[in-house]
């Protein structure tokens, strides 16, 4: 699965938001808020990756259990899913 559009990321005071660019702006006109984990998922997102290999690189660099990882992870990739934000 990767991210649909190209978008960059910005802090905006002091907020990360992602913001779609270039042609991707005309398909997606707004911008999403990111806390530091979103800000991570969606910076794996930019290229083809797995739902286990985000899983893994969570649990790696934020030092939580998997099934902490996954209780947050599953409902972010559905929210991403249902607003057609990413390709699988």
């Amino acid at each position: 699965m990767k991210l649909k559009y190209d978008f960059v990321i910005r802090n905006v005071a002091g907020q990360s938001v992602a913001l779609a660019v270039g042609e991707d702006n005309k398909y997606f006109n707004g911008m999403i808020k990111l806390n530091s984990v979103g800000e991570f998922i969606f910076k794996l997102l930019k290229d083809d990756i797995s739902e286990d290999d985000i899983l893994t690189q969570i649990v790696e660099n934020y030092n939580v259990s998997p099934e902490q990882a996954k209780s947050s992870l599953v409902p972010y990739l559905e929210t991403l899913r249902k607003n057609e934000l990413i390709s699988e």
